[in-house]
């Protein structure tokens, strides 16, 4: 039996292999200042009540985060091609499967505001927001985090609905 995909599946696969491969050897400390909008199960959710929704989870939960996380996957295709961030999103739409990519918001038709320079916080140095949603939905924007690569790591993107004074905190780069 043969299996073929098309340009964009085989975009998406391979996408999700860097994903995947890009992933923190121990995960993050549990504790500590929450910085995303609060996903648990019984906000929402399906499952256990009151455990916190996994990212794809959470990812499923809107479609303007979808939206984004198909642009995040297009962005680490387009940095490992080009060793740099796109200078437009429309760039992305050059690579196989990337001609449907939607860069507006599911639910104003607004579209993203992109800072391929990044937006950085003064908390945190290691992660800067890319690409963002301007609508607020329960006083949080949904946004695109790029995590510089460190020593023996690659570059990683996920998306996180993130609070509104938390967002405001977050600058342009010059």
């Amino acid at each position: 039996m043969s299996v073929r995909l098309s340009g964009k599946a085989l975009a998406v696969w391979m996408a999700g292999l860097l994903l995947a491969g890009c992933r923190p050897a121990t995960p993050p400390p549990a504790a500590g200042p929450q910085t995303a909008f609060d996903f648990s199960r019984e906000n929402g959710g399906n499952s256990s009540a009151g455990a916190p929704l996994s990212p794809d989870e959470i990812v499923s939960t809107d479609p303007t985060a979808a939206r984004l996380q198909d642009v995040g996957g297009y962005v680490l295709l387009y940095y490992r091609d080009h060793g740099q961030m796109p200078a437009t999103l429309d760039e992305l739409r050059n690579i196989p499967g990337g001609q449907d990519l939607q860069f507006t918001s599911a639910s104003t038709g607004q579209p993203f505001v992109y800072q391929p320079a990044g937006m950085w916080s003064p908390q945190r140095g290691d992660k800067c927001i890319i690409l963002y949603d301007l609508d607020l939905k329960h006083g949080a924007r949904w946004c695109l985090f790029m995590t510089l690569p460190k020593a023996g790591s690659a570059l990683t993107v996920d998306v996180a609905a993130i609070p509104e004074p938390i967002f405001l905190n977050y600058r342009a780069a010059q």
